[in-house]
């Protein structure tokens, strides 16, 4: 497990490459998580076509957040659980 520094973030995130799911309504599309802590994460989506700004975060062994979009850049989205 590599921990990313604080700087600015109030949490520190640790690296996390793996597949996850975002759920909104009857659709879900695959995403990679790059890096999670206890308030957010970084995901990589590709094309961020339909994505709304909230959903529900997916993870391996059931783990699952209600997400708000932060923000979005070059198939990338960052996100606040709430």
């Amino acid at each position: 497990m590599t921990v990313v520094h604080l700087g600015a973030r109030k949490t520190a995130r640790r690296q996390l490459l793996d597949t996850a799911l975002i759920r909104f309504g009857k659709a879900s599309v695959r995403c990679n998580v790059c890096n999670i802590s206890e308030r957010g994460a970084l995901l990589d989506i590709g094309t961020q076509t339909g994505i709304p700004d909230q959903f529900v975060l997916i993870l391996p062994r059931s783990k699952t957040y209600s997400c708000n979009v932060v923000w979005r850049k070059r198939g990338r989205v960052g996100i606040a659980f709430s």
